[in-house]
């Protein structure tokens, strides 16, 4: 058991045994006193009696972990248990004035008031000033609805006894319908303020979240220049833990490793803001990876002079972009046509992202696409031969994207990798490159090999 459950157990036993202490003596004063404020008294203490059982249920409900029917976790339970509390404490409120004001009608003010009266409801006061100080420690200190649902009513406590005590007083020295009135301000300073505590209570369980909660994290996002748009933001109480769920769209070209550190400074920030917070982050971005390849190609292919477009490599350089392509040209094209074509489609593609820092394009001479033959589903025994070379730097299950071309006893060979998150670019370099060596020093006859590197 952790500290926060211990610490609850411990106040829901103390809270419990100042109660029972107090209904015994209290039923025994009223009993010979004939006072209806001193029975209401330990009605009250009677109540918490069995609000202290509800509370002590529904911490050992809430502490239970997330399953399948419940996977926001048990929460729930403590917010019920201050729902029934409040509807108790006002049951017992309109029960306290019905009998007020029918002993007014019935002129029933026979009192039998003695030292032991006062005494009794002193040390009333007393315990319980001790136990509202316990309670809001812990209250405030866990964040616990249930706990503040008990802060309402025994802080009620407190205020009834005092307001008791000055009806007794008033009662002793001849203004007998102050019993009775002492007991119907009670209740209603008790029932006013558990109508505010039960509309908070009943809102959490419908699901209700307050605006400023959604408006700070809001705040909190805007302060992160990554993120291009909110797309949602999802908030919902479960006892005294606000679960936040949260899909971003960042700028473009942020790799997997980058974005886990995006997402990790925005939750330290919330949880800086608002603690006692589980957070989930999606994220997406509308020009990231493939996408942005795919809107290179299409900008290389509307340049009618290109011929084919392949080899696209993106790295990401501190939070800059560079870009390689390699394109096709005729072999009539001109070399200062072809600095115009490159110059357009660099232009083009830096249109893309601001992102983008440097673009290299190689210029080829256009191949005859019939000259090469793939020849990929055929070459299962080369392919593991490659792998073979990959499994000292990286699993080599996450391989994938193979193409084995093969022309005139030469071969052209391209496919995708995964490496560690935590690796820099030029220790991703370093080590495709002595991938590569590995390989054409194994299979020979290889005119083009290129191995595109992604994140984990």
């Amino acid at each position: 058991m952790d500290e926060k459950e211990l610490a609850k157990k411990r106040l829901a036993i103390f809270s419990l045994s100042v109660s029972v202490f107090l209904v015994i003596v209290k039923t025994f004063v009223a009993y010979l006193s004939n006072s209806l404020g001193v029975y209401s008294e330990a009605l009250n203490n009677l109540l918490d009696i069995v609000t202290v059982l509800i509370t002590f249920l529904a911490i050992r409900m809430s502490t239970k972990p997330p399953d399948k029917d419940h996977p926001y976790g048990h929460g729930k339970y403590e917010n019920f248990s201050a729902f029934l509390e409040t509807i108790i404490i006002g049951i017992l409120c309109f029960f306290i004035i019905y009998k007020s004001i029918v002993r007014i009608i019935t002129k029933d003010y026979q009192l039998n008031i003695n030292i032991y009266v006062f005494i009794v409801l002193i040390i009333s006061i007393i315990l319980n000033v001790i136990r509202v100080a316990y309670i809001w420690i812990i209250a405030n200190k866990y964040n616990s609805p249930a706990f503040k649902a008990d802060l309402i009513n025994y802080s009620g406590d407190i205020l009834s006894s005092i307001i008791v005590i000055l009806g007794l007083v008033f009662a002793k020295y001849g203004i007998s319908i102050a019993d009775p009135i002492a007991s119907i301000i009670v209740s209603l300073l008790i029932l006013f303020f558990g109508v505010r505590f039960v509309i908070k209570t009943v809102r959490n369980l419908l699901g209700y979240v307050p605006e400023e909660l959604t408006n700070l994290v809001e705040k909190c996002l805007d302060d992160f220049e990554e993120i291009q748009k909110i797309n949602s933001i999802k908030i919902q109480e479960v006892g005294n833990i606000n679960f936040i769920n949260i899909n971003l769209s960042l700028k473009s070209s942020f790799h997997l490793s980058q974005v886990e550190k995006i997402k990790a400074k925005i939750k330290d920030k919330l949880l800086e803001k608002i603690p006692d917070s589980e957070i989930f982050i999606e994220t997406s971005s509308s020009n990231y990876d493939s996408n942005l390849e795919e809107k290179i190609k299409e900008i290389v292919l509307n340049e009618s002079k290109v011929k084919d477009i392949h080899n696209i490599i993106i790295m990401n350089i501190k939070d800059e972009l560079h870009v390689s392509i390699h394109i096709e040209l005729g072999s009539d094209i001109k070399l200062a046509e072809a600095e115009e074509i490159t110059k357009r489609i660099e232009d083009e593609i830096k249109k893309i992202s601001s992102d983008i820092d440097q673009i290299y394009i190689h210029i080829e001479v256009e191949n005859n696409k019939e000259e090469w033959k793939d020849i990929t589903k055929e070459s299962e025994i080369f392919i593991d031969n490659i792998k073979e070379c990959v499994k000292d730097f990286t699993d080599v299950n996450t391989c994938h994207n193979f193409t084995i071309l093969f022309k005139d006893g030469k071969y052209n060979i391209s496919f995708h990798c995964r490496f560690s998150n935590n690796l820099d670019i030029s220790e991703v370099h370093r080590q495709t490159t002595e991938i590569e060596n590995r390989i054409k020093s194994k299979l020979k006859n290889i005119e083009e090999l290129t191995i595109h590197a992604e994140p984990m």
